[in-house]
């Protein structure tokens, strides 16, 4: 049986087991989203090539008996290149033109999201060739982000935005699925993710809103594959048993570069979720999460939800544990 990184008691201590959740109706994640006209032509011409891009690979990866050659060529160097550049440049203009705090933690998460991963697995695949175990983490990734962008763009592509409003729960165990043992990025050597998920809950009653726990979990993750000092990140997330029942826990445990605890043992911690305050990044990843959190409970503020302990960090023997939780779907 797997021995958690910290002890089951550290994981129950790290916040409350009753988090009062102030929202009379569950949060979708739909009011931290942005209309393209946000962005500058350029951007959108950007957006709208990247959007199609994944559309078209998503259905290749799809199809039963995939074809590997016909992926491999979407994929191949010369071909994806000239995108994966436009990409590291998307929102620059238009961040120029209006520096507005949505603008840019949205921008952030279309660049980041399931595009960090992916990118490196596509670097992957063109290097060792596919795998099926490569090609399923490829679907799950190309699938998450297009759900990311549908959440964070009004105006990309409504009709599909609407059906992902429409009530269809999901489970913890579609987060098992997608990310037990799944490689999470190549760029530093094998880094795998281990999920411990002991009950299964509903955690989402939209695609939208699970597109915002999508959200928050590969802004963790990346951040987590960019300091990782092993091979394995561990997830854990588990239903707080308060008499409610109605939240889950995620704590991401991951160990850390000594020089990376010792500049973090000296930085107030709970900083880390205001944006632009990072060691490495531009600083929006983690305020994105906080934002989201903060929505879900409706307590009214990132700083709320930070000094709630809804969304927190601590180090713990060399390890940088974070956490958020989320409402539980309620079957009353």
């Amino acid at each position: 049986m797997y021995s958690y990184s910290i002890s089951q008691t550290d994981l129950l201590e790290l916040a409350p087991l009753s988090l009062h959740n102030r929202r009379s109706k569950r949060y979708h994640g739909d009011n931290l989203a942005i209309s393209m006209i946000a962005f500058v032509e350029s951007d959108r011409a950007i957006i709208v090539e990247l959007y199609e891009f994944l559309r078209d690979l998503l259905n290749l990866l799809n199809k039963e008996g995939r074809d590997e050659a016909r992926i491999m060529e979407m994929l191949r160097p010369g071909k994806i290149e000239p995108l994966i550049d436009n990409v590291r440049e998307l929102g620059t203009r238009s961040y120029k033109a209006d520096p507005h705090p949505l603008l840019a933690k949205t921008t952030h998460d279309l660049r980041g999201g399931g595009l960090t991963p992916l990118f490196g697995l596509i670097e992957y695949a063109n290097l060792d060739g596919p795998t099926p175990a490569l090609l399923t983490s490829l679907f799950f990734l190309t699938r998450d982000h297009l759900k990311i962008m549908r959440n964070a763009l009004l105006g990309l592509d409504d009709a599909a935005r609407t059906r992902d409003l429409e009530i269809k729960l999901h489970s913890t165990d579609l987060i098992v699925e997608k990310w037990d043992g799944t490689l999470l990025n190549s760029g530093k050597g094998e880094i795998r993710l281990a999920v411990h998920c002991p009950e299964s809950v509903d955690i989402s009653e939209c695609c939208v809103e699970f597109g915002a726990l999508d959200r928050i979990l590969y802004n963790l993750l990346n951040n987590a594959c960019r300091h990782t000092a092993q091979g394995v990140i561990d997830l854990v997330l588990f239903p707080v048993p308060d008499k409610g029942g109605g939240n889950l826990r995620f704590v991401l445990v991951n160990a850390l570069a000594a020089a990376d605890e010792a500049h973090l043992r000296n930085v107030d911690l709970g900083t880390l979720f205001d944006a632009g305050v990072s060691t490495t990044g531009s600083g929006y990843g983690l305020s994105v999460v906080a934002e989201f959190v903060a929505n879900a409970f409706g307590v009214g503020s990132s700083d709320g939800a930070v000094a709630g302990k809804y969304v927190g960090v601590t180090l713990r023997e060399g390890k940088f544990v974070i956490w958020f939780h989320w409402p539980i779907v309620s079957h009353d």
